[in-house]
């Protein structure tokens, strides 16, 4: 099972989306709120969701999919590919120490 230390902060998930060309709306958090909305590709599906810096949480839906909705929660999702990428995205994984 993975272990995550740390979910990206408000300026690192910025600087990670205009890496990957996602386009972000900060409206929101720009008027005191906590959520930005990240719209990119992940795993080849096209997804849009909402992401908290503050406490690493998300929510989003799947744009086609008669708007399945998803969120941080959805540990059935592991393994799925487009799932695995915004976890992936989104925090930082514990490393196994050595032995």
């Amino acid at each position: 099972m993975r272990k995550f230390k740390d979910h990206l902060g408000h300026t690192q998930v910025l600087a990670a989306c205009a890496g990957k060309g996602f386009d972000v709306d900060t409206q929101s958090y720009d008027l005191g709120g906590d959520w930005i909305t990240i719209h990119g590709t992940f795993a080849d599906q096209n997804i849009r969701l909402m992401y908290s810096s503050w406490n690493g949480r998300f929510i989003g839906y799947v744009p086609g999919s008669d708007e399945q909705t998803f969120s941080e929660r959805d540990g059935f999702r592991d393994g799925t590919d487009w799932y695995d990428a915004i976890i992936d995205f989104l925090y930082v994984e514990e490393k196994a120490n050595a032995a």
